[in-house]
């Protein structure tokens, strides 16, 4: 009875342990799910405990409008066409899914690093009426198709705009914070490392 007692007394760490490290497990996970809707990969040093699942492709966590203009002007023999528009835009950024990331357990206990995907401008979207004017040439003329392709590469730049102006940093942040937050509230240390692009 007493070597039961024991070897039961110096099982205990190691159950103990085990418990937390998979209660860190449990927790990493839960804060992804509460705020992105996906259960990251698990690595516990080269060993995948959890696979990536995911009840969403992408999340936005920033928006911003921004203001966008275009012009366009063509020459031929002469004869100049132009288009000169100008609409407002909702940037939404966000994380993409889809993509690869991971979290590393330790090395500490209670502890956890997250390999994240970099942000990345997700949707953008006209918001109320574009401002259009165009002017034809003598026998240079305006078309349906011009004016297709400048809305087209209107869209373009306020996609180019969105990922030059603050709003994936504000996505880095907002994300990075709010996950930090979450995994504090189960008293696990979060570090983030996100990928390259």
């Amino acid at each position: 009875m007493l070597g039961i007692g024991v070897r039961a007394c110096l099982d205990l760490p190691s159950k103990i342990a085990s418990r937390t490290a998979s209660g860190v497990r449990e927790g990493v996970a839960e804060v992804f799910v509460d705020l992105l809707h996906v259960r990251p990969e698990v690595r516990e040093g080269t060993k995948v405990v959890w696979g990536q699942t995911s009840a969403r492709s992408e999340v936005i966590v920033a928006a911003k409008k921004i203001e966008v203009g275009y012009d366009w002007e063509h020459r031929w023999l002469g004869s100049r066409k132009v288009i000169r528009l100008t609409q407002t835009y909702e940037v939404k950024a966000g994380f993409d899914l889809r993509k690869s990331f991971w979290v590393e357990m330790g090395p500490g206990q209670g502890e956890a690093t997250a390999h994240l995907p970099a942000p990345e401008i997700l949707a953008t979207s006209p918001v109320g009426d574009v401002s259009y004017r165009d002017e034809d040439g003598w026998w240079n003329k305006v078309t349906d198709e011009d004016r297709s392709k400048a809305l087209t590469a209107l869209a373009g730049e306020a996609r180019r705009q969105g990922e030059k102006g603050p709003i994936l940093e504000e996505a880095k942040e907002v994300a990075g914070s709010r996950l930090v937050d979450l995994a504090r509230a189960k008293k696990i240390r979060l570090q983030l490392d996100y990928l390259k692009p």
